[in-house]
């Protein structure tokens, strides 16, 4: 995963971090640091944030590809 210049306030990854606390039932805080904060990535964290990354970006394909056959 790629950590470098990641504006977590921007789609695809805004919110990613909230969802994953939520599920984890940890604070947010806690996930930011082990993901950007330390020299190795959690790799708990990291497979999740991966995770929940690709399935945002294919969500938004298959909603561009559905909006480019609409018309």
């Amino acid at each position: 995963m790629s950590t470098d210049k990641v504006d977590l306030r921007c789609y695809p990854f805004r919110g990613i971090l909230k969802e994953m606390s939520e599920e984890l039932g940890k604070p947010v805080a806690y996930i930011h640091k082990g993901l950007f904060r330390t020299k190795s990535p959690n790799p708990v964290y990291a497979e999740m944030f991966e995770r929940k990354l690709e399935e945002r970006k294919k969500i938004a394909r298959k909603f561009k590809r559905s909006l480019k056959n609409a018309s």
